[in-house]
């Protein structure tokens, strides 16, 4: 959850008095991990810092999360975010694609304030996450490395900018700022590529959000391409795959899938990238905060060690529910 100061900002500088749009908020605002304004906090207790600052730009860095994910959720059609419906499916879609306009707009008012070089790493990063979605749509056959310069674009970037902002705002070296955003970097990496395993192999509780959502789109995936790398009837499953998969073969395919270890090698991968930012961690100077960092990076890797795929998923229906007045309303995504 995001943490209470933090809260604190977002409360303030997102308060509206018209109560639809103050309602809207609210829902864009429910759940979340707050991991990304954690990191900015974290990273700017390196050095000496100005408090409100820093949770002033790591609000800030929580908002263009937010905003991207509401766009996000607009792109891919998605109906839930968070256990609860998206926000398209609530509000429709003009009123999302402008809370996530809003966001960003806000977002950057709180950075007025702050440093250049600050302004500079999101904008760059914002760059970079809507570049990664453009040659996501545009992209030929999926590969590894095509795959990794998504996740990378699409994720791990804004991992990277929270952890440098931190870095800069507390002054430290440049050496010292670029070793703390590698460290981001592949936090975000892993972190994306737990987030494809849930997908495939975890549970909607665990997810919070329904599973098998990118193979029905047709999302190629890290242990899907491991899957069609070694899987006899690759060519088949490709053909299958570009026509659309029934829910019937989505589950062959993930039993399939785990015959070959594709979820073992896909949580390797993970395991290997949070090694990678340790690594990173380690040729910073010697802080208290570093051992926070390492729990931290340790706890993204935790839901690979509770996977439950046997569970029963739960109804998209129930989940609905949950919207506020979304039944009363008789409102559908659109």
């Amino acid at each position: 959850m995001v943490g209470s100061e933090i809260q604190a900002v977002l409360s303030k500088t997102l308060w509206a008095a018209e109560p639809t749009l103050n309602s809207i908020l609210n829902h864009a605002l429910a759940g979340g991990k707050g991991l990304r304004p954690t990191l900015v906090l974290l990273c700017a207790r390196f050095g000496m810092h100005d408090t409100l600052e820093v949770r002033q730009v790591a609000a800030a860095i929580e908002l263009i999360h937010l905003a991207s994910l509401i766009h996000d959720d607009v792109l891919d059609g998605a109906t839930i975010r968070r256990n609860l419906p998206a926000l398209h499916c609530v509000y429709g879609t003009v009123p999302a694609i402008l809370t996530g306009d809003y966001l960003f707009a806000t977002a950057f008012n709180l950075l007025t304030d702050s440093k250049k070089a600050v302004l500079k790493t999101v904008t760059e990063a914002i760059r970079s996450m809507c570049s990664g979605e453009i040659r996501q749509l545009t992209s030929g056959s999926p590969n590894v490395e095509a795959y990794f310069n998504y996740i990378g674009q699409k994720t791990a970037v804004l991992f990277s900018a929270a952890c440098r902002c931190g870095a800069i705002l507390c002054r430290l070296k440049r050496s010292q700022q670029i070793n703390l955003a590698r460290f981001g970097w592949h936090l975000g990496l892993a972190y994306q590529i737990i987030d494809d395993y849930l997908d495939l192999f975890g549970s909607p509780r665990l997810m919070g959000k329904p599973n098998r959502q990118d193979l029905t789109r047709g999302i190629i995936t890290l242990p899907v391409l491991r899957f069609l790398e070694r899987a006899p009837n690759a060519e088949d499953w490709q053909v299958k795959i570009q026509r659309g998969l029934k829910p019937a073969e989505i589950e062959e395919l993930v039993r399939a899938a785990r015959e070959l270890n594709c979820d073992i090698e896909t949580a390797d991968v993970a395991r290997e990238q949070v090694t990678l930012a340790l690594e990173a961690l380690d040729r910073l100077p010697p802080n208290p905060v570093q051992e926070e960092l390492v729990l931290l990076a340790l706890k993204i890797l935790s839901p690979l060690n509770h996977a439950d795929p046997a569970e029963e998923p739960a109804e998209e229906e129930e989940l609905l529910r949950k919207g506020p007045g979304l039944l009363e309303n008789n409102l559908t995504c659109r």
